[in-house]
């Protein structure tokens, strides 16, 4: 059958199944790019249950697998080349013949069992051995004897037959597999976060970059900043705090205010692109925070419950952004910062409520921003006014050097 010239139509194969052995062998070469999946979310519970359901044959769900050597093939038909084109060949020089779409913690799962990464619960363990009348036997995991080639052949055997149901993609573009990435998700509990990821515009790959760049202030921020892609989150409040969030007029001298929500986040994905330069401004940003915030750490600036707050971070990479250029001047804006977080004697008026300074960092209305805002423009006058006296009183101190050098002469 010829291949469909429309590629912007994805096509599949009609769903089949296969052995779990043959599954294994077939896609265990699977790469799950991180636009069109989740971080693997599953801990001890969830590995124990999955096997616990490989062995009373009760595990469902189809798994969604795209096919990286036939889309290749197909995209050549039509002269190759393109986004998606140089995506699926960079796959596939790094060892990967399939992506998947939707079952990536369960294919994980199946590849670490087999390969024996998989440490099996000590016990006793029940498991179906005749699909047909459902006979129960059972086997006994001991200490020291807990890998997949260690159970005995009867229960490898039987696990080697389970069925799994696979649809695979065999035409398919990058925006096709965002699409499909979410229609698959549409009914689990995706968070907003893990739906922008898979958008198929520039911010998605820019965020992405940006906290593998900052991956250890993430570590700082977050236990675990891969888990429901906190970490990612935290940056894009950021960005969306600086590019969108706060507006100011210089001329006008006015200043606007738009909470951060889901919705905004959403908009700052599907509008334009930044700028090389300012692409470069705000990621550079985020590495030299990083740099600064471990150099402070080392420094016993403030201490480390201080320094691994998110919004504390947060409203310095805001200040960096906007007046904040050295070290020094951010060592002084931090702890401004954290004096003006602990006063508990100065409110302000958000809606209907007084609130601190610190209540108002908890918060990402228009009204605890507009009070971010103010306090923000305080410590960057005040920071700025200091490196001014510092630089007069350095001058003078070197006139007086001069003066004195001469009358000596």
């Amino acid at each position: 059958m010829p291949f469909n010239r429309n590629l912007n139509i994805p096509l599949k194969e009609r769903i089949s199944s296969y052995e779990c052995k043959f599954f294994h062998e077939k896609f265990g070469k699977f790469d799950a790019p991180r636009q069109f999946q989740r971080p693997l979310a599953w801990k001890a519970e969830e590995r124990k249950k999955f096997f616990e359901s490989l062995l009373l044959n009760r595990s469902e769900g189809i798994y969604v697998i795209v096919d990286v050597r036939a889309c290749i093939e197909r995209l050549e038909s039509t002269g190759g080349g393109g986004e998606s084109y140089n995506f699926f060949k960079s796959i596939l020089n790094s060892g990967h013949d399939y992506i998947v779409l939707d079952g990536n913690n369960r294919m994980s799962f199946i590849r670490s069992m087999f390969e024996d990464e998989y440490s099996i619960p000590i016990g006793k363990h029940d498991y179906i051995t005749d699909e047909l009348n459902g006979t129960v036997s059972s086997f006994t995991v001991r200490a020291g004897r807990q890998k997949f080639s260690d159970l005995p052949k009867r229960v490898q055997d039987t696990l080697h037959k389970r069925w799994f149901t696979v649809s695979l993609y065999t035409q398919i573009t990058l925006d096709g597999m965002s699409e499909t990435f979410q229609n698959v998700n549409s009914g689990v509990a995706l968070n907003g976060q893990e739906l922008r990821n898979a958008y198929s515009t520039k911010w998605s790959e820019y965020v992405r970059n940006i906290a593998d760049d900052a991956c250890s202030l993430l570590a700082r921020l977050f236990k675990d900043p891969r888990f429901r892609l906190k970490g990612e989150e935290w940056i894009v409040d950021c960005l969306d705090l600086v590019i969108q969030a706060i507006s100011i007029n210089p001329i006008l001298n006015e200043v606007s205010t738009s909470g951060i929500t889901q919705s905004t986040k959403n908009k700052l994905y599907n509008r334009d692109f930044l700028d090389d330069e300012d692409k470069n401004l705000y990621s550079g940003k985020f590495v030299e925070l990083m740099d600064f915030i471990t150099d402070m750490a080392s420094e016993n600036i403030l201490d480390e419950k201080t320094l691994n707050r998110p919004s504390t971070v947060q409203n310095l990479y805001w200040m960096m952004c906007n007046g904040i250029e050295t070290y020094d001047q951010a060592v002084s804006a931090i702890k401004l910062h954290n004096d003006a977080y602990n006063d508990k004697t100065r409110t302000f008026l958000c809606g209907d409520d007084e609130k601190t300074f610190k209540e108002c960092c908890n918060g990402m209305s228009s009204e605890n921003l507009k009070v971010r805002y103010n306090i923000f423009s305080e410590i960057i006058e005040k920071v700025k006014i200091k490196d001014k006296n510092s630089f007069n009183l350095d001058m003078m101190l070197s006139d007086a050097i001069i003066d004195y050098e001469q009358t000596i002469k």
